[in-house]
């Protein structure tokens, strides 16, 4: 059987010899289903379709190590996504858009550069938060994205830095030039005024326990920092996560509990929800504050992984427009699957959830009208396949 390292240098044959030798692998994900939907704000509310990417983002990339002395390595990951049942990218025109990243490695720790998602998020090499939740960032709903913000977002222009472990904790720090925003898309990037985006985090691994704890920051620049169109610049947007799980006596079940609080953000969470352009803001620069927290289980049976968790959101729209209606908000969102795993490399999914939103969801429209377009029941079969 030939190695990763010979198969990526087929395929790659701008790579030199040297690369070779350096270690270079192809990598992926693909991952393929079946979705069906209820809302109850439509009278045709039911909705049986393919889907994909709904436990990993279907991907293919290549990574390598090279190593420079018995105290520094030199590495990059280059990630792109795709859609498994059409072949599409991901993002229109960019390719690497999941990772792109160089970074230096030692007993000092290491330090990288390029874009990257921040520790106390799902996304990118550099997360930390995929395995503290029962559903691992995953499903739309089931999965925490469903009550916190920014554990899908990946941002460019970042420099970051991981220390040692001592104890089992590990220190992390990152500040992305650029946000989530895009300057190489502006006629004018006008560097000093764009979107800053800072994260440290705390991670702690014992024999029978984890936990993180996050805390983000998004500075708004000029380009990108208005509000509807007013010409009024955001206040600084702020997210804390507190995240563990536990594992009793090292048996089949693991236990899940976490909260989080974010303020002056412009979305409720990061799930795949309607409307949040429809909220409107006064002058006064500030938007959404909210908090929320879930607790959850995994019980291992052979190859399966049953699931469930509950969570909730509470809010308020800080920044509503004067005389505008009720600007509190509420989502409570319950969840069960099994994770059946083939192999180390293949695994099947069956997922269910039920979300339901209150207060400020109840005004948000759908494009018909109907009002209360946060509730909504999920099922999800599928088949997930790492290479």
């Amino acid at each position: 059987m030939f190695k990763k390292t010979l198969v990526a240098a087929a395929a790659l044959a701008t790579f030199s010899a040297g690369a070779m030798a350096a270690n270079v692998e192809i990598y992926g994900v693909l991952d393929i289903g079946f979705t069906y939907t209820h809302t109850s704000h439509q009278e045709k509310g039911d909705k049986f379709e393919m889907s994909n990417n709904l436990y990993a983002g279907s991907r293919f990339g290549f990574r390598g190590t090279e190593k420079i002395s018995d105290d520094l390595t030199v590495g990059f990951i280059l990630e792109n996504g795709f859609i498994p049942d059409t072949g599409a990218m991901a993002v229109n025109g960019d390719i690497f858009n999941r990772e792109s990243q160089l970074y230096l490695k030692g007993n000092w720790g290491q330090l990288g550069f390029g874009r990257v998602g921040a520790f106390s998020s799902g996304s990118s090499s550099l997360s930390w938060y995929w395995d503290l939740e029962p559903f691992e960032t995953g499903y739309n709903d089931a999965g925490i994205q469903a009550s916190q913000v920014n554990v899908w977002r990946l941002n460019s222009n970042t420099v970051y830095y991981i220390s040692p472990v001592f104890a089992g904790f590990k220190f992390g720090a990152q500040y992305s030039f650029t946000g989530d925003a895009d300057p190489t898309r502006q006629e004018d990037p006008n560097w000093s005024d764009n979107n800053n985006f800072a994260n440290v985090a705390l991670r702690w691994d014992g024999a029978n326990a984890r936990g993180i704890l996050g805390v983000e920051w998004d500075k708004y620049g000029d380009p990108e920092s208005k509000l509807d169109g007013s010409g009024v610049a955001r206040d600084d947007a702020w997210s804390v996560k507190l995240v563990g799980a536990w594992v009793p006596n090292g048996g089949p079940v693991t236990l899940y509990a976490g909260a989080s609080w974010y303020k002056n953000q412009t979305r409720f969470s990061d799930s795949a929800w309607t409307g949040t352009d429809e909220v409107k803001y006064d002058d006064s620069g500030k938007s959404l504050d909210g908090y929320s927290f879930f607790v959850g289980g995994k019980y291992t049976v052979g190859a399966a992984d049953w699931l469930a968790m509950f969570q909730y959101l509470d809010g308020e729209n800080k920044g509503a427009e004067a005389g505008a209606p009720e600007q509190d908000y509420k989502r409570y969102i319950a969840s069960v699957g099994m994770h059946y795993h083939l192999s180390k490399r293949t695994m099947l999914y069956t997922i269910a959830s039920f979300a339901d939103g209150d207060g400020l969801f109840d005004e948000i429209k759908d494009d018909a009208g109907n009002g209360n377009t946060y509730d909504r029941f999920l099922a999800h079969v599928g088949i997930t396949h790492f290479f």
